[in-house]
């Protein structure tokens, strides 16, 4: 699934509820598809409306444990946190079994979910037609 929940665009978009019900009111963001009483949200509009958004699917799209110079993905990119609770990606935390304490940042690692694999090929493919600019 590539569209995006509410809370998704909220976690994206570092925007409160107020901002968002105001670019849908004004048309920025359309809602493409109603689910029940839930709306799903296009990430291509997500990506073009806000700024904060952009640089999260930017960093979705080039998002690896770690990067080719060897740098934790903690480091190399500063939105993992937003795309963590947007649900694109997923971070392992490992917990030292006899203790009970979690091990230190050095030790996460880190995945694309299913949804986010998703929508960073849509994202990617937008960006390579010339449809996102």
């Amino acid at each position: 699934m590539k569209e995006l929940t509410r809370s998704q665009v909220l976690a994206l978009t570092r925007w409160g509820e107020q901002k968002l019900r105001y670019a849908v009111e004004r048309k920025a963001l359309l809602h493409p598809e109603r689910v029940g009483r839930f709306y799903l949200y296009d990430p291509a509009e997500v990506y073009t409306v806000s700024v904060e958004a952009r640089e999260a699917l930017e960093q979705l799209l080039a998002f690896c444990p770690r990067t080719e110079s060897g740098r934790h993905f903690t480091e190399a990119f500063s939105r993992w946190m937003d795309l963590e609770a947007a649900g694109l990606i997923e971070v392992h935390r490992p917990v030292h079994h006899t203790t009970g304490l979690q091990y230190s940042q050095e030790y996460w690692d880190a995945r694309l979910t299913l949804q986010g694999m998703a929508v960073a090929q849509y994202i990617a493919e937008l960006k390579e037609d010339g449809a996102l600019d």
